[in-house]
């Protein structure tokens, strides 16, 4: 939960702790309920708010459609003057909202962190796993938030506790702040599993879900599942400092912004910009860890396009990195960039192990998704890494990175009419005449044969400006001269 003295930054608006929103030297009055909705997106940006989340944060217990929710959608794109080619808020059709530009919140006035201790009581699941092992596991997973302020308490206090007059002894003796069940039931014919977050001083219930668990349990998954429950619904308690940026000054804090933005559209040239931007951050404010990552991620990222030279890059964003982890070095981001490194140097075992630790810390962060996405690839994992930048795609539809990574994806598993498809939705949806989608999927046509509307895309790319462009075209002709050469011969 953000703290109500919390301001927040995006591209060039900021959102005063007093609720007013602030557009350069402009000053916008929103109204309450637009407020409260913008505030929810804000808080949870990048990720899907559902529709009944917001309708039940902003009006309470007062009855009303989802009308009332489009109109406050509606007045808000107007007031963030939203365009086709400007977007902030994704419209995820049937589900719910999600805001799509980075975001940083910046408390005004700081509080001591608090501290938060819980028991994870043992779950009740009717599968062939064993009840002690998953206690220990699930127990296990939860000590890695230790320095995010989570204390859990340890499976020999814990893992005896069946009954509720077992439980009541647990909570009198050792008096934690919450404690967390678990119990499997089937519900139209699927196994599912129902997760009760209670507050221990009162029992009262503060948060239900039912997760789908399937005849075989995934137990990484249930504890990814776990993660990113509880940072949503106890106060204070946040492990996903990936996303903020709390920079010496306003003025720093737009430029990296404005530099990750630059890095999300992900063309040659935005790239180039996104570079410029984030060493501007770090002459001005070198102790941010987030901004270091930034940087190691423009130069393997203009390494990836051909745009650097691929060992220097790999050298500058290697001590990035090692930049980063001195400053945070619990930080998933960071974390993330370390495990592909490795990966990129064939230490494909570390990697695992790195990867395991950052998606137990972010498991809904795209950027650490896609990344593991492109290890799985490295090391070998083609249809893995195709769920993982699935899984990417999903928690961030508009990352250009992310759409361009699955389509090639999709395109060595020899699945080229999907990747065809794909690529023309995103052309069309999300990356409107971005060049270097027209150039991947140009190079997919032609190897499909259809080399006229390859070389369409390709000219377009071309006349877009940007650098790979040309290079591509005449990859698009070489392609369909080969395949002359083949079908002659």
């Amino acid at each position: 939960m953000t703290s109500k003295n919390t301001q927040y930054i995006f591209s060039d608006f900021i959102l005063q702790a007093n609720g007013v929103l602030q557009h350069k030297e402009k000053q916008i009055n929103l109204p309450p309920k637009e407020l409260s909705v913008l505030l929810m997106l804000l808080e949870f940006a990048g990720e899907l708010v559902p529709k009944d989340k917001l309708l039940d944060h902003v009006w309470s217990n007062i009855e009303v459609s989802e009308e009332s929710l489009t109109r406050c959608i509606h007045t808000l794109r107007k007031a963030l003057l939203e365009d086709k080619n400007n977007r902030y808020i994704d419209t995820i059709y049937g589900k719910g909202y999600r805001f799509c530009r980075p975001v940083a919140s910046v408390t005004l006035a700081e509080s001591l962190s608090r501290k938060c201790t819980i028991a994870l009581l043992p779950f009740h699941i009717n599968t062939n796993v064993d009840t002690q092992e998953l206690h220990d596991a699930l127990v296990q997973g939860l000590s890695h938030y230790s320095p995010y302020g989570l204390t859990v308490f340890p499976a020999a206090i814990t893992q005896d506790c069946q009954s509720p007059a077992e439980i009541m002894t647990l909570i009198e003796m050792f008096r934690p702040d919450y404690y967390l069940a678990g119990h499997s039931v089937i519900s139209d014919d699927k196994r599912q599993l129902r997760i009760e977050l209670v507050k221990a001083n009162n029992h009262q219930l503060v948060h239900r879900e039912m997760i789908d668990i399937g005849a075989d349990l995934d137990i990484g998954k249930l504890q990814r599942r776990l993660a990113s429950i509880l940072p949503c619904h106890i106060p204070d308690l946040n492990w996903g400092g990936y996303k903020a940026a709390p920079l010496v000054s306003r003025d720093v804090t737009i430029s990296y912004l404005n530099a990750r933005y630059e890095l999300h559209l992900h063309t040659p040239s935005s790239l180039k910009r996104a570079l410029i931007l984030f060493k501007q951050c770090l002459s001005n404010y070198p102790d941010n860890a987030m901004t270091w990552c930034g940087l190691a991620e423009c130069y393997l990222a203009q390494a990836q396009l051909g745009l650097f030279d691929q060992k220097h890059a790999l050298q500058q964003a290697q001590i990035a990195v090692d930049k980063a982890l001195a400053l945070d070095h619990y930080n998933p981001l960071t974390i993330a960039l370390l495990a592909l490194l490795s990966s990129l140097n064939a230490s494909y075992s570390i990697a695992d192990s790195l990867f395991i630790q950052a998606l137990l810390l972010a498991p809904e962060a795209a950027e650490v998704h896609y990344y593991y996405a492109w290890h799985l690839l490295l090391s070998g994992r083609l249809n893995e890494a195709i769920t993982a930048s699935e899984l990417s795609m999903r928690h961030a539809p508009t990352l250009a990175a992310t759409i361009i990574l699955n389509i090639w994806l999709r395109f060595l598993a020899k699945d080229t009419h999907s990747a065809i498809a794909l690529g023309k939705t995103q052309l069309c949806q999300y990356a409107q005449e971005h060049p270097v989608l027209q150039n991947l999927l140009a190079v997919i046509l032609s190897w499909q044969g259809d080399h006229k509307q390859a070389l369409e895309l390709a000219q377009a790319a071309r006349e877009s400006g940007e650098e790979s462009g040309g290079c591509v075209l005449i990859m698009v002709m070489f392609i369909s001269w080969l395949k002359r050469m083949v079908q002659a011969s």
